[in-house]
């Protein structure tokens, strides 16, 4: 197995479409944003709009309980603490402010 191979299976918990439960306003994240992590690495988010969706691609990684995130140019870099806990709700740390998902149905 490559290191990339290894480095996603240790981490397939978080694979899969999670839906944001709730958010501290700080963050500013409409109800309904989804974030898709794909086991390639990739990272979409979707965000509900007045038109439609907004869908922004990133490419993500986890270094134990931090997710390190960026546009797929490398560009915008975003480091967040992340947890999960009994219940499956999925919680981002963003140095304070918090996001709670669960996984789609």
């Amino acid at each position: 197995m490559t290191e990339p191979e290894l480095r996603a299976a240790t981490h397939d918990w978080i694979l899969g479409t999670w839906q944001l439960l709730r958010a501290d306003a700080a963050i500013e994240l409409q109800p309904g944003t989804r974030m898709r992590f794909g086991a390639d690495q990739r990272l979409e988010y979707t965000i509900p709009t007045s038109e439609g969706a907004l869908r922004v691609m990133l490419v993500w990684h986890l270094d134990g309980a931090m997710l390190r995130t960026n546009l797929e140019d490398g560009s915008n870099p975003l480091e967040v603490s992340v947890r999960i806990d009994a219940a499956e709700v999925l919680t981002l740390s963003f140095g304070g402010p918090r996001a709670w998902f669960v996984r789609a149905r």
